[in-house]
């Protein structure tokens, strides 16, 4: 068992030692041919040169649309305004305003109930409260 643990041991150094060794030296002509085939890659791909006449064509097609004049867009705006303002509710912005009306008027109505915190009671509960 000894002696195959120290087998791999021996075997792992040798691979080891062996993935270290040198590359083969490249002469000045294979490196430059190396280079002249990565340069001429990033050549062929997207340049700045296309992008900006990828660019210069979509400014051309934003400035043939037409803009909204200012009455326009008032209008676009009451249109919106005058619309449901709940699709869901059949009786209309009209209904919706008298409902606000008399939910308002209603809750004013109403007197504040505020609770009288001087109370041993009151105290009692909010300590409970606060202890849950």
């Amino acid at each position: 068992m000894n002696r195959l643990l120290v087998a791999l041991i021996v075997g792992a150094f040798a691979s080891v030692a062996a993935a270290q060794t040198a590359d083969p030296k490249l002469t000045p002509k294979e490196k430059q041919e190396s280079v002249k085939s990565t340069t001429e890659a990033a050549a062929a791909s997207n340049s700045g040169a296309t992008t900006a006449k990828q660019q210069e064509a979509n400014v051309k097609a934003s400035k043939a649309t037409a803009k909204m004049s200012t009455a326009e867009k008032n209008k676009a705006i009451k249109d919106v305004n005058t619309q449901m303002v709940n699709p869901e509710n059949s009786a209309g912005v009209g209904a919706t305003a008298r409902m606000q009306k008399e939910n308002m008027a209603a809750s004013k109505e109403t007197p504040k109930q505020r609770p009288n915190m001087a109370t041993p009671e009151a105290q009692k509960a909010m300590q409970k409260a606060a202890t849950q």
